[in-house]
Formats: C-alpha cells, sequence, structure tokens
C-alpha cells in the first residue's frame, strides 16, 4: 500500500458487530406501531443509494420527502435514531482489536476518522464504547451530500482532512458501499470480514 496517512472507519458492522441489531430495531418499531416508516427507510436508502445532492439540506429535502408522511424527519431524529442508540449501548461494544488499532494509528501520526452512512455518529461511537475523542473527524453520509458509495461524499472526507485521497484507507465491512465509494474516490480500500479480526499489520511496519 501507498504512505497512509489517513484511516477513515466504517461505523456499523466494522467498529462493532452488527448481529441482530436489524431484528432489534425491528422489534422496537413494532411495539412503537411504526414498523411501516421502518420500512420505507430502508426502501428510501437503497432508492438513494450513491446519488449526490450537494449538501445536506438537499439531501435531507429528497430523503425525508420520499417517505410521503409529513412525520417521517420527526420519527428519524426523535424516535428511530435514539431508539437506535439505547440498543446499541444495551447490547453492543467494539470490536475488540479496535483500542489497538487506534494506539498504533495515533502512534504513527496517522489521522483518524469515521464514516457512517448515518447521522448521530459521536452518540453511537460513545454507545459501544468507542471515545469519539479518538477520532480527529467523524463524518455522517448525509452532511457530506449523500449516500455511499456516493463519490463525491468520499472526495469530501478527503478534502476535508487535506489529504489526497490515495493516501486515505477506507475500512469497512462493505464492498458495494464502502468499497465501491473508496475506489470510485481514489481511495485505498480494506474490507472486515464478520467475526474475523482484520489483519492490520500494515500499521506496525
Amino acid at each position: 500500500m501507498a504512505d497512509i496517512k489517513a484511516v477513515i472507519f466504517d461505523l456499523d458492522g466494522t467498529l462493532y458487530d452488527k448481529s441482530r441489531l436489524p431484528l432489534r430495531l425491528i422489534g422496537r418499531q413494532i411495539l412503537r406501531g411504526k414498523l411501516f416508516m421502518l420500512k420505507r427507510e430502508r426502501c428510501v436508502r437503497k432508492e438513494l443509494k450513491g446519488k449526490y445532492f450537494g449538501d445536506k439540506a438537499n439531501f435531507e429535502n429528497v430523503f425525508f420527502g420520499e417517505f410521503h408522511n409529513k412525520n417521517a424527519k420527526k420519527w428519524f431524529y426523535e424516535t428511530y435514531m435514539p431508539d437506535t442508540i439505547k440498543i446499541l449501548k444495551k447490547h453492543y461494544h467494539i470490536a475488540p482489536w479496535v483500542e489497538g488499532c487506534i494506539e498504533t494509528l495515533k502512534n504513527k501520526n496517522i489521522k483518524i476518522a469515521v464514516f457512517s452512512d448515518y447521522g448521530f455518529v459521536e452518540e453511537k461511537l460513545n454507545s459501544i464504547g468507542f471515545n469519539s475523542q479518538w477520532a480527529d473527524y467523524l463524518f455522517d453520509a448525509p452532511s457530506l451530500g449523500g449516500l455511499k458509495p456516493c463519490k463525491e461524499a468520499f472526495i469530501n472526507v478527503c478534502k476535508t482532512m487535506n489529504i489526497a485521497p490515495q493516501h486515505c484507507l477506507m475500512i469497512g465491512d462493505r464492498d458495494d458501499t464502502d468499497g465501491a465509494g473508496a475506489n470510485a474516490a481514489g481511495m485505498q480500500f480494506k474490507k472486515i470480514n464478520k467475526g474475523v479480526d482484520p489483519d492490520l499489520s500494515i500499521f506496525k511496519e
């Protein structure tokens, strides 16, 4: 790999094992009588996947507009995401390899970022035991203008850090989002396989 100056971690499924998280989210929304909202959220995400809208305001106008429900934004910010954070805090914790990796990166003066397709990044990190202060940058796809694998969103990450894409390594669990977006932007990519600690020996050289 080329000289790495920044490592960008995906959040869900990468920094922690998200097994059973979808089922728990479904269960919570069933209890609230809001399963239809969760189903629509998933559909809208698939429809908008990889598209660029320029900024958060434009993205949210389209995203919540596609729900065709005037309460969509309120449900997302006041119910769905808080429910997600509560579930994470109760059932999930950072993967065993994460703290050691962070320490190694900091010792090498490599910048650390977390890039999630959702908002509430700091809250979600803290809920799984990842001190948000460990990261130099926190990014969420809506604020960058588009969901992964939107090329422009990945490029905006690099611009914000003032580091060329070829010197950035994206670590994630999905080829179709983390990998595709990173590759399109000219970044390097390393996949995390579920239940397998990643080979991060490159950072120990």
